[in-house]
């Protein structure tokens, strides 16, 4: 659990304790005004207040054994129709005990000749005020930790958005790069009078990609064919700058194809592949792009020669944006790592639930 995490916990446990001191105070207030115009001066002040203590502390105490119930036993998890059959009959039995406890308690007090706490009539209504006192505690605690579960999520996808933005900024901007667009539109110059065919394709790859990378964030998945179809352009565009320095190798099963995807995780794989891989060395190398289907899980695997060494690809703002956004979106269901390979290469390995899309009728 990170440092934020343990305070955003503290802070809760802080906030959670405060509102039932003050609740429960609030609530021996509201006791204590009936029971002073009752007695009208003929019981002493310990003994009014007795009682109403007592309240106070078996409310506190019972309705922390509730939290922690609905905590530990996770009943907030349940569906509508079980969740509220299992906090009524936890509600009806607490209501119970604390008649109980509070009767037990009350008749070893003082107390006015007409007032009979064991009275049968008295312990029902006492069961019924219970009951009604802590149906409200639990439907406010529901509906507090409902209100905080909505904030999280929404949160947590105004971030992911703002993720996925970036990731499409960052992949625009690469698209964009001075040297990227200097290399695609200088050799498209060199093959406009050799190849109008070769050059003709040059243009639609370009703004293929760029297209891409403009529509990309109007959604946070997409199937890995468009992913791929994109990462394609960008590859053969940036072959004309590493020409035969840059060896590209496809092995992408084809199930895995029609797989949802965060879009520009491939790109930003690859880019980094090219970046801190085959940028880096004098001879170049190779790139090999493997994608497919692992029982429920899709896997994508980007490798290149080299090897990692400083912190330079481990520290690469692609790959940790690229994390962040699929612990975002999956939690602790995908994992993103890089590590050294075999044979001298450097291997990114994403693996991701499986989910795939709807295939037009």
């Amino acid at each position: 659990m990170t440092t934020s995490a343990n305070e955003q916990q503290v802070a809760s446990g802080k906030l959670y304790w405060r509102c039932q001191f003050g609740g429960w105070l609030a609530f021996g207030l509201v006791q204590m005004s009936p029971v002073l115009l009752y007695n009208n001066g003929r019981m002493r002040v310990w003994q009014l207040l007795a009682p109403v203590i007592l309240k106070i502390v078996l409310g506190l105490g019972g309705t922390h054994v509730l939290y922690l119930c609905i905590r530990q036993r996770q009943w907030l998890q349940m569906s509508g129709g079980r969740l509220t059959l299992t906090l009524l009959t936890a509600v009806a039995l607490l209501a119970a005990i604390l008649t109980s406890v509070e009767a037990f308690v009350n008749s070893r007090l003082p107390h006015d000749a007409m007032y009979r706490p064991s009275d049968p009539r008295r312990m029902f209504l006492g069961w019924i005020g219970w009951m009604i006192v802590l149906s409200l505690w639990t439907t406010l605690y529901v509906m507090i930790h409902e209100f905080r579960g909505r904030r999280a999520r929404e949160m947590r996808s105004l971030r992911l958005e703002m993720m996925v933005q970036e990731a499409q900024l960052r992949g625009l901007r690469a698209q964009l790069n001075p040297h990227f667009l200097f290399n695609s539109l200088n050799g498209l110059r060199e093959v406009i009078a050799e190849n109008p065919e070769r050059a003709q394709l040059m243009v639609t790859q370009l703004s293929a990609l760029l297209r891409y990378a403009l529509q990309s964030n109007q959604s946070e998945m997409v199937p890995l064919a468009d992913e791929i179809r994109a990462v394609k352009d960008y590859l053969a565009l940036e072959q004309i700058r590493f020409e035969e320095r840059l060896r590209i190798q496809w092995s992408v099963a084809g199930e895995a194809s029609n797989a949802l995807v965060p879009p520009m995780l491939l790109q930003t794989l690859v880019e980094n592949a090219l970046k801190h891989g085959i940028a880096q060395r004098p001879e170049g190398g190779d790139v090999t792009i493997h994608a497919r289907l692992n029982g429920p899980e899709l896997e994508l695997q980007v490798l290149n020669s080299g090897s990692i060494h400083g912190d330079t690809p481990s520290n690469a703002v692609g790959l940790k944006n690229a994390q962040e956004m699929i612990k975002l979106l999956y939690g602790d269901r995908a994992s993103l790592v890089l590590e050294d390979a075999t044979d001298g290469f450097v291997r990114a390995r994403v693996r991701l639930p499986a989910a795939m899309a709807e295939v037009p009728a």
